[in-house]
């Protein structure tokens, strides 16, 4: 017995010793963005996820994990655990490089603050201007992916790294100003009564980046209502007018503060001096509901499928 204990010892040991899948294929560290080991400039890689914080947050320096050669820091325990779980689902694309430039095969410096979460990824870019949310990368984001993939490929021999489960979603055809900003920056939760149930422009210091898009909210305790369940106060139908959705299949701007709550869900209207969907929305609110629900379906598959 004493024999057979000493051997599953053994084993067990080899076992935690044996190289991570990303090792087993040709770690690339070598050709990552760090600074003596240290990746993202010690910001915490699972903080710019929902499951973190959705936003960029430095990790501390006794909250360390050194993963395949490559040193993070984290804000908190939980989130020090989540990438100990899985760490490959949440070191950034591309070595912590500009997504952008590797498209273009290219090792560009980031500023860690800049980000988007694409097709579940953590995705780091330089500045604003070169990432060019609204004329450039978000409408050509998967094909631009695919191009970074390959030039990362050509440059270190590492396979691209998968993200977490359900956090991919194209918002090429979402109404989003700049840098991928939903609603003008009006806080979402403050049009339902947990919020006030009055509309009120949010605060950058209170922004959360949820599956590609970035919400700002008036104060903390909104945000922390969005983050318990973010699809809850989403807007609808990406944005857009809900009434040209459903009666004309159409994309049409929104005023922010033109709103009706429907079956629960936030839906945003085009106002003018000589018109407010409102008013024949509220006609028939569910039978225009359902034609909008379906026609935005119909073209976010367009959108997933690159159509």
């Amino acid at each position: 017995m004493l024999l057979i204990a000493r051997f599953v010892a053994t084993a067990l040991v080899g076992l935690a010793l044996l190289p991570t899948a990303a090792a087993q294929e040709g770690r690339a560290a070598s050709h990552y963005d760090l600074d003596g080991g240290l990746a993202l400039e010690g910001y915490d890689p699972v903080a710019y996820f929902e499951v973190g914080a959705g936003q960029a947050v430095k990790g501390k320096a006794d909250l360390t994990v050194e993963h395949g050669g490559v040193t993070y820091r984290f804000a908190n325990e939980k989130n020090k655990r989540t990438f100990e779980a899985a760490p490959e689902l949440y070191e950034p694309a591309y070595g912590g490089w500009c997504a952008y430039a590797m498209s273009k095969g290219k090792k560009v410096a980031v500023k860690p603050t800049i980000f988007r979460i694409g097709e579940g990824r953590l995705l780091l870019f330089s500045d604003t201007d070169y990432l060019e949310f609204d004329d450039d990368w978000v409408p050509d984001e998967h094909a631009l992916l695919k191009k970074a993939d390959a030039k990362w490929k050509e440059l270190t021999g590492e396979s691209p790294r998968p993200g977490p489960a359900g956090t991919s979603r194209s918002i090429s055809g979402w109404n989003l100003s700049d840098e991928c900003l939903a609603m003008e920056g009006w806080d979402p939760v403050s049009y339902f009564p947990e919020g006030g149930g009055t509309p009120k422009e949010g605060k950058k210091q209170y922004t959360m980046h949820f599956r590609g898009v970035n919400y700002r909210f008036a104060n903390a305790e909104n945000l922390q209502t969005f983050r318990a369940d973010p699809t809850r106060f989403e807007p609808q139908h990406g944005n857009w007018c809900s009434y040209a959705m459903g009666a004309r299949d159409k994309l049409v701007e929104v005023d922010p503060e033109a709103y009706r709550l429907q079956s629960g869900q936030l839906h945003l209207f085009y106002v003018s001096w000589f018109d407010d969907t409102r008013e024949p929305w509220d006609e028939d609110p569910a039978g225009i509901k359902k034609k909008a629900d379906a026609n935005w379906l119909k073209r976010q598959a367009a959108m997933d499928q690159g159509k």
